[in-house]
């Protein structure tokens, strides 16, 4: 009788996991359909392509999802190793139309001379033809952009800086001229509850290095503000008010370079316009809903929510 029992207790353990595994699928597959459209943002694969196990997942949620396009937040290449990153920018019609890279100290290595040569992974946008794209403003600079990707109604504005963390001094490396360029793109998108302001960086903690007044201005006009360099997912609460307004601000990890390798994965809703964020861990076998810490509601110009996926609605 105690065997019999051991038996229905463990076959009725497999069929609640099996239920809650199919739940949390159907759940991520609702998010997919309902949402207007999604991106993701990656960095740090350090030339790595889909024959790395935690890109191949990265590749694979991307198109399961989905997708509209991809950003990039830099240290896409490294210097003296094989890059057949190179190769899917090029050949990969996902990757080639609609993925925009970061020009960080990873690029500047491997097209110029050391990590500090500042501008010279400009080199890698070529490999996207990003200059060839209508929606797209690339700085005479040639490594910073601003790109605007539109659906359902809907902006997502797209401001790519360039700071190496390599001259380690920030007035050198994020200099003047980039923090201008910032000011001044920002200052030319009239914000509505329609457009979604996305800043890229490449450094950990470039907000804290502008003045008080431009971060302020960032914090509150912006709707995601990201950086990496660190290869460890966080997020950030620059406005020290519980970190429940202005700009989600994140450490974007690292895919495949990390011992907790992941990306972010957005879907945007209407009515109201918001974004659901996530930090999609590719040491998950799936992609799936992610729990507390790992899982944001940003409301654009409006509150952000930690999600709880047993509260939370579409």
């Amino acid at each position: 009788m105690q065997i019999l029992e051991k038996i229905i207790k463990f076959l009725l353990f497999i069929l609640f996991t099996s239920i809650v595994q199919l739940s949390a699928q159907t759940n991520i597959r609702e998010l997919d359909r309902t949402a207007a459209f999604s991106f993701s943002v990656m960095s740090d694969n350090k030339g790595y392509s889909i024959e790395n196990p935690h890109m191949a997942k990265c590749d694979n949620w991307i198109r399961d999802a989905g997708d509209r396009f991809i950003l990039g937040l830099g240290d896409h290449v490294k210097d003296n190793r094989a890059n057949p990153f190179l190769s899917l920018m090029t050949d990969d019609s996902l990757w080639h139309n609609h993925f925009y890279p970061n020009v960080a100290d990873g690029e500047n290595e491997f097209w110029g001379e050391e990590q500090a040569d500042l501008f010279a992974g400009a080199a890698i946008l070529e490999y996207v033809d990003l200059s060839s794209r209508k929606n797209v403003k690339i700085r005479n600079n040639k490594s910073e952009y601003y790109a605007i990707e539109e659906y359902e109604g809907i902006k997502v504005h797209i401001i790519q800086l360039h700071y190496s963390d390599t001259p380690t001094d920030p007035v050198i490396a994020f200099n003047e001229s980039s923090r201008k360029y910032l000011m001044d793109t920002l200052d030319s998108i009239h914000k509505t509850d329609n457009d979604i302001i996305v800043i890229l960086a490449h450094t950990h903690f470039w907000v804290e290095k502008l003045s008080e007044e431009r971060k302020l201005k960032i914090l509150k006009k912006a709707d995601l503000v990201l950086d990496a360099n660190t290869h460890t997912y966080n997020k950030y609460n620059y406005l020290g008010d519980g970190g429940d307004s202005g700009a989600l601000a994140i450490n974007t990890g690292a895919i495949g370079n990390s011992s907790d390798s992941g990306f972010i994965q957005v879907h945007v809703f209407k009515h109201p316009t918001r974004m659901v964020v996530q930090y999609q861990r590719t040491k998950n076998d799936s992609r799936e809903l992610q729990e507390t810490g790992f899982a944001f509601e940003k409301i654009i110009n409006g509150r952000i929510t930690e999600i709880d996926w047993k509260s939370f609605k579409l």
